[in-house]
């Protein structure tokens, strides 16, 4: 299996050295390379060639979210994943629109940050269930105030279930999962399945996504 090759963009030591701790005992993951701000992780990208950026937000000299345009645009093969503790909609929104492939939060668990980092490197959108909660909320706000782009698809040509199209109106509501298996009285893991198969009907790869086609075709 390929190495996936790594690099670390935070100001603090200390966070650079405890994402080392939590990836070492993985064999496919190597760090290249470290940087403190946003220009030197450019700096660095340019040198190193990274696959992944594992990258913070609030920095000295530029801040993640400046450096992943640059690296977004400059270096589309270095995919940014950002890891911060901000979980405002400003924070999110302005990473996604700089080309970042994925956003977590400091405190996501080890199993987790491990699949968004498999799957930035492959090319997906990773964001959690509550940052795709705060991305959907955004994409709802905008859609309120543009008209929706019409492609001409009917909503039988996507074959959901009435179960299925449920479910996605509640997606697009901004609900959770938590949310919507409370509404409905079933399992988390039950919305998950129904989640991942209304997913694959649509041909999308995450939640914004999801709810832009949903919008968009009319479909709910």
């Amino acid at each position: 299996m390929k190495k996936i090759n790594i690099l670390l963009v935070d100001d603090h030591t200390i966070v650079r050295d405890g994402i080392k701790a939590t990836l070492k005992d993985q064999k496919n993951f190597h760090i290249v390379g470290e940087a403190a701000n946003g220009l030197d992780g450019i700096e660095a990208v340019k040198q190193l060639k990274p696959d992944v950026v594992i990258m913070d937000i609030t920095m000295p000299e530029m801040s993640g979210i400046e450096a992943a345009d640059v690296i977004s645009k400059k270096y589309p093969d270095s995919k940014v994943l950002i890891l911060s503790m901000h979980d405002n909609e400003t924070y999110i929104l302005k990473s996604v629109e700089a080309g970042a492939y994925g956003y977590l939060l400091k405190d996501v668990d080890k199993d987790e940050f491990i699949k968004a980092i498999t799957a930035v490197y492959n090319g997906d959108k990773y964001f959690n269930t509550a940052i795709s909660s705060v991305l959907v909320s955004g994409y709802l706000s905008k859609v309120k105030q543009t008209d929706s782009i019409q492609s001409g698809y009917s909503n039988d040509e996507y074959e959901l279930t009435k179960r299925e199209k449920g479910i996605l109106k509640m997606i697009t509501d901004g609900k959770n999962n938590r949310e919507i298996a409370d509404g409905l009285g079933i399992s988390i893991r039950t919305i998950e399945t129904h989640r991942a198969n209304i997913m694959k009907k649509l041909k999308v790869k995450n939640a914004v996504e999801l709810v832009r086609i949903a919008i968009d075709e009319k479909i709910v």
